[in-house]
């Protein structure tokens, strides 16, 4: 009986972790209004960085060639995680790594990517 009641709590885990996998997650989450929410203040919502704030902190313009051409996504990754002293505030208590993740495909398209 016992075998039984830890089998069925094994497929039950089983069965989580697939249908709820991060790529689910991931699916689900609006990157658009996280953009919003924690981005446009700084880099604007045409990714140009030029907002009063953006501006003072010399925020990244995310439509410029340059930028997109020299920074891979891992650097995106890493920046939105911990941020640049004085200039940009680490994400890394604030968004979950998949909602960090589905930021780059928004930091890219500024580009054209």
């Amino acid at each position: 009986m016992m075998f039984l009641r830890v089998f069925i709590v094994i497929i039950i885990q089983i069965a989580v972790c697939y249908f709820v996998s991060p790529k689910t997650i991931a699916a689900e989450i609006d990157a658009q209004e996280l953009f919003k929410k924690h981005c446009v203040i700084c880099h604007g919502e045409d990714g140009k960085g030029k907002t009063e704030l953006g501006e003072g902190l010399e925020a990244r313009d995310f439509t410029n060639k340059e930028f997109q051409d020299s920074i891979t996504d891992e650097k995106i990754l890493e920046q939105i995680a911990n941020g640049t002293p004085e200039k940009m505030f680490p994400f890394r208590d604030k968004l979950t790594p998949e909602e960090r993740e589905a930021l780059v495909p928004v930091v890219r398209a500024f580009g054209g990517r």
